[in-house]
């Protein structure tokens, strides 16, 4: 495993990333994408995020594999020598985090080495921390946002740990998962999402489902690391996502995972309620939409620890949701297990017995 999926994760987490500064990540996932895809993928940009098609099934539905290129950081403002005013953007755990040191980085870093560092020394208000530096940024450097000081990927005997696997795993495994698809020339059509700026509210799949840029017709799975919960353990497999806090997922696209899942000895089957993914904004909008997710530990960067800590999931989890997502595709792509397949089956029950009535 230290070839493929992983070392595709390393090199998106070669640089921060932050809800609305994804500019850098962005590129070392285009430049992927072209490396390693080519011509067998057509690659759209939209404000709201990337947008990677293969076409192996003619123009039918695509089965779409949502993740996201931001994690939890803040958004600077007021910056001086002394220090700066930092907004908590998405779900790090405000009880955990002061006196914990962060890294400050411009709009588009290059890499991992932070223009400034500093602490978090008091909350102004509720989401405003007061940072005060301990190495302040040069003169004429201006530091956008910053991130918890963790390392950004690292890996400990089964363990892969890093500051933001929440979800660049997601958006590893979704591009991984479509380069063996277009590898293996198979007849289905895959879609890969990479949203912008899910940790406030699914901005950029919002603004995707507004802009018309995925069809209605088409079947939407989040790929999320989510955290572990009774029944969502790691090391025990990947997770087909019955639901989020907010709602249950579509049953006849769960019911697809299901069948992918048949041959596997490792998979869970939950609600997640730890928290919300794209799968619902989505099915708000009138997608089929459902979920697979990996069991995360210190999700957000320390909610269920005692202290801020870096994300970490079990890499057996990680191979494991990669060959779910490659059988679910193939699948999609037989005329059963395309969407409506189910409404057609029972209207054709219906037309055949309805005179018995």
């Amino acid at each position: 495993m230290r070839s493929g999926v992983l070392e595709l994760f390393r090199e998106l987490t070669s640089v921060p990333t932050a809800p609305f500064f994804e500019a850098s990540v962005s590129a070392k996932a285009l430049s992927w994408i072209k490396k390693n895809l080519g011509r067998k993928v057509t690659v759209a940009r939209r404000r709201g995020g990337i947008i990677v098609r293969y076409q192996g099934h003619g123009s039918g539905p695509a089965l779409c594999l949502a993740a996201h290129l931001d994690h939890p950081a803040f958004r600077l403002s007021h910056v001086t020598a002394r220090g700066a005013l930092g907004k908590k953007e998405g779900g790090l755990p405000a009880h955990l985090l002061i006196g914990n040191k962060v890294e400050a980085f411009a709009a588009r870093p290059k890499d991992n080495r932070p223009l400034a560092t500093g602490v978090l020394s008091k909350e102004i208000k509720e989401g405003f921390y007061d940072i005060v530096w301990e190495a302040a940024p040069s003169r004429g450097e201006r530091p956008a946002f910053a991130t918890l000081a963790l390392t950004p990927f690292a890996i400990a005997g089964r363990w892969l740990l890093s500051r933001s696997i929440d979800d660049l795993l997601g958006c590893a495994i979704s591009l991984e998962v479509l380069r063996k698809v277009s590898a293996a020339k198979l007849k289905t059509n895959v879609t890969v999402l990479l949203h912008r700026a899910e940790e406030v509210g699914f901005m950029g799949a919002l603004d995707l489902i507004s802009e018309g840029a995925v069809d209605v017709a088409d079947s939407v799975l989040s790929i999320e690391t989510s955290r572990e919960l009774p029944g969502a353990r790691p090391g025990r497999g990947p997770v087909i996502r019955l639901g989020d806090k907010a709602c249950l997922f579509d049953g006849n696209l769960t019911a697809l995972l299901d069948s992918a899942a048949a041959k596997m000895k490792r998979v869970q089957r939950l609600r997640l309620t730890g928290g919300t993914c794209e799968a619902t904004a989505y099915q708000a909008f009138g997608y089929e939409s459902a979920g697979v997710a990996i069991p995360l530990v210190n999700y957000h960067n320390g909610w269920g620890a005692k202290a801020v800590a870096p994300e970490k999931v079990r890499v057996e989890d990680v191979a494991g949701s990669i060959r779910l997502l490659v059988e679910a595709a193939r699948l999609f792509g037989k005329p059963n297990a395309l969407r409506g397949a189910l409404r057609r089956r029972l209207s054709d029950r219906h037309a055949a017995l309805r005179r018995f009535l």
